[in-house]
């Protein structure tokens, strides 16, 4: 079990870092009363611009507090460690059905667990902090039933802006790319880089913290690209960075994926030629970068489903807006109604050989406009819905919980239960 088991609280906090520190394992004396007791911090990593988190494995213990103390220096090189929470072995805990959150005495700290005990793997959060600055952090076990005192080892845990998650990368033609992210809290800006063989460039530097998106033109025709983002903000007047993104492959060429890009197609009959175009180039670059060879239909599918929940929202204006009801809506602007979601995974699974249906409810249906996809994975129909959630459930769940009909003549048999793997996806995701 590692934080980020804990921490996957929708996007308010990034996954850890991938560089943890080890911990430094402590030797705690014998006690007369019952077996030594240890505490160890295994592993930090910054949360955000503000907050650090480290994870701690605590003993078992009766009654008393958890103390927690920081120092804003190295405490081998003169810092003091200063105690600036408690969290009590007793009291009260809150629960969202994923994880455990209980709070310090004073604020400070929060905790989060598997269950209500403060035992085994637990999380301690400190927020309020300064970006960029080093803290060093120590936990105190006060266990007023034993009067036993035992204290941890020192472990330091850095502030950074979070890693600007890249959402979408496409060549939108032969010289130009359009470039997508999640923001970045507190950033203040972002720099765009580009690598054509072993070196990296720095091509675009935005200085707006609430950008979201950006445009490159005049990019090499026939060239293949890799761009990668990461977020800035001046702090005493010198800019702190976060991580780079992950980076994204690029194609400055005339796409190439399978699918049905003629006037008429099921991703949107109404779209015109040079909208089709759109979606195709969108879709090669979902392969071109998520798809790799050897992969089951099963990841195929779940790449697909991931990718178009990531960058799709909600059209709640309307499906007459933005073509909300296609997959250019989806795939291209963004924002789709459940036509469109499904439309965009058509398009997608087409790309990849993910044998998929696109499917129209009935009068019968709770929902007699609703539409989504069927698609087979291992010899296996099941029904996949992307703007609902619902990956890989059978006809039972589909029809009997959800009260979702549709004319199956002429369409594959939809599996009774639910594929092993399947059933309902969070919003967060």
């Amino acid at each position: 079990m590692v934080m980020k088991d804990y921490l996957n609280i929708g996007k308010k906090y990034l996954i850890l870092a991938a560089a943890m520190l080890l911990c430094l394992c402590i030797t705690i004396p014998v006690f007369a009363e019952e077996e030594a007791k240890q505490i160890v911090i295994r592993e930090s990593a910054s949360l955000g611009p503000d907050t650090v988190g480290f994870l701690a494995e605590l003993p078992e213990a009766v009654s008393g507090s958890y103390d927690v103390y920081r120092a804003a220096q190295d405490p081998a090189a003169g810092g003091q460690l200063e105690k600036i929470d408690s969290v009590l072995l007793t009291g009260t805990w809150t629960s969202d059905g994923t994880y455990w959150r209980k709070s310090g005495v004073n604020g400070k700290i929060t905790c989060y667990a598997q269950d209500s005990e403060l035992e085994g793997e637990v999380i301690f959060c400190d927020t309020g902090l300064s970006l960029g600055r080093v803290y060093y952090y120590q936990i105190v076990l006060n266990d007023t039933w034993s009067e036993m005192t035992v204290s941890s080892n020192i472990i330091s845990a850095q502030t950074e802006l979070a890693v600007p998650e890249l959402l979408k990368c496409y060549a939108s033609s032969n010289t130009t790319v359009k470039i997508s992210w999640q923001k970045s809290s507190k950033a203040q800006g972002y720099e765009i880089f580009r690598k054509s063989g072993g070196k990296w460039t720095r091509v675009k530097i935005i200085k707006k913290g609430s950008a979201t998106s950006v445009t490159l033109k005049k990019q090499t025709s026939g060239k293949t690209y890799q761009y990668r983002i990461r977020a800035y903000r001046k702090v005493n007047g010198e800019k702190v960075y976060s991580a780079y993104s992950m980076a994204c492959k690029v194609k400055l060429k005339n796409p190439t994926v399978k699918g049905t890009y003629s006037s008429g197609s099921v991703y949107g009959p109404s779209l015109s030629s040079s909208e089709l175009a759109d979606v195709r180039r969108v879709v090669q670059s979902f392969k071109d970068n998520f798809i790799r060879s050897g992969m089951s239909d099963y990841e195929k599918a779940w790449a697909a489903f991931s990718y178009i929940r990531a960058n799709c929202d909600y059209a709640w204006r309307g499906w007459q807006y933005n073509r909300a009801n296609t997959a250019w809506g989806a795939l291209v602007y963004g924002e789709a109604q459940c036509s469109g979601y499904a439309r965009g995974m058509k398009a997608l699974c087409d790309a990849i050989g993910v044998p998929c249906r696109y499917v129209h409810a009935n009068s019968k249906a709770v929902n007699p406009s609703h539409q989504w996809n069927q698609v087979k994975i291992g010899g296996k129909w099941y029904v996949l819905d992307a703007q609902g959630g619902f990956f890989l459930v059978g006809s039972q769940t589909w029809k009997k919980s959800m009260g979702m009909y549709w004319n199956e003549s002429g369409l594959p048999k939809v599996n009774k239960t639910d594929h092993p793997k399947g059933g309902f996806v969070s919003s967060e995701m």
